[in-house]
């Protein structure tokens, strides 16, 4: 049996953050998790930029909305869909990213929860658990699925080590030559032909 765990933002979504640093022409929420690697840190930092320049969930969702995933991104996700376990493991909020999770086909999703309070101004987040992406593929591994993750961040590092395969995808430079025992691609169609490899490569062995 065949799992793939992947991440949303950056590979298969512009980064909501950033779309919303563009949009405000705040610099500092520009920073991802391709740069901190402590999502708490940087959700610390998020939401303390928001509170200094006044600004509430409203703007934030209404770009989360706006959000298009990457030209290619549906088809890909959903063949691999068809023909292989899928979890989408993200440190993205459900209750933002609702609307893309639509245009995505209603993927298995694992994610936080953004929390609002009643004049529209985030206070903060309710996480799933602890480490949810290394610890729902252990758990994948437990269960004796042949395993790949698929990320671009720093916070997916952890998910990929425990992998059977780890997978870098459209990730920064610096990420890659860290860690470069990681194959690393940056198109869907490398992508797809690298799962495809990996896991006729499992059927065959076994």
């Amino acid at each position: 049996m065949n799992f793939i765990g992947i991440d949303l933002e950056g590979v298969l979504i512009p980064e909501i953050w950033v779309s919303l640093s563009e949009k405000t022409g705040i610099e500092e929420l520009k920073l991802t998790t391709k740069d901190i690697s402590d999502y708490k840190e940087l959700m610390k930092i998020r939401i303390g930029l928001l509170r200094k320049n006044h600004i509430n969930s409203n703007l934030l969702f209404q770009i989360a909305s706006e959000i298009e995933p990457y030209e290619g991104a549906i088809d890909f996700l959903s063949n691999i869909r068809e023909k292989y376990q899928v979890i989408i493991l993200s440190d993205t909020f459900f209750n933002l990213s609702a609307p893309v999770f639509k245009k995505l086909n209603y993927p298995t999703v694992f994610c936080h929860k953004l929390l609002v309070d009643d004049n529209n101004m985030i206070t903060g987040m309710e996480m799933c658990i602890e480490e949810h992406k290394k610890r729902t593929v252990n758990y994948m591994n437990s269960l004796n699925f042949n395993t790949i993750a698929i990320g671009d961040s720093l916070n997916d590092l952890g998910m990929l080590e425990v992998a059977d395969t780890g997978i870098l995808f459209r990730s920064s430079e610096t990420i890659k030559n860290k860690y470069n025992k990681y194959f690393s691609c940056d198109t869907y169609k490398e992508l797809s032909d690298k799962i495809y490899e990996i896991f006729l490569t499992e059927k065959v062995n076994k």
